[in-house]
């Protein structure tokens, strides 16, 4: 078994306090970091205690990042995935109905389109990734015809369909 540096970490609770939080915590990512804590505090490795709690190892690590660096409330409260919805969209709701309307029109058919339309319109700036997040979320589609081939023949396509 390989051998690390010893884990040092400037503990602020003891090991009945992270327990009893354990014990009593309702949220379920919350009771997993609280009982993921309580192990390392009670003498686990950050090995030992990850796979009892049924995290990879490397979020074990994360979460003990998270504590020494902000606490055990804030490492209790991170999370992942994004700001889930905490930040607001950069157009109001009526700018987001005429976006819409004028896409449902046709006059917006790529997000590059859309990005200079509401540039201009409402001089609000987009990346091409935000505003295709918007076009996702508005459901919105990109109204490009497919590419063909330089030599195809429509014509010819047609007479192949009806078994010439």
């Amino acid at each position: 078994m390989a051998k690390g540096r010893p884990l040092k970490i400037a503990w602020s609770e003891s090991e009945e306090e992270l327990y009893q939080l354990y014990l009593t915590e309702a949220i379920g990512v919350r009771k997993q970091k609280s009982q993921f804590f309580w192990l390392v505090k009670s003498g686990r490795t950050i090995r030992e205690a990850s796979c009892i709690v049924g995290i990879q190892e490397r979020v074990g690590q994360r979460y003990i990042g998270w504590y020494k660096k902000e606490g055990l409330k804030a490492a209790l409260n991170r999370c992942h995935g994004g700001d889930r919805g905490k930040n607001q969209s950069r157009l109001s709701q009526e700018e987001e109905e005429k976006l819409k309307q004028a896409a449902n029109e046709g006059k917006l058919k790529t997000v590059w389109q859309g990005i200079t339309w509401v540039q201009e319109k409402f001089n609000v700036s987009y990346t091409y990734e935000g505003m295709r997040s918007v076009f996702k979320r508005l459901k919105l589609k990109k109204k490009v015809p497919r590419k063909q081939h330089i030599k195809s023949d429509p014509e010819v396509q047609k007479e192949w369909k009806k078994g010439a």
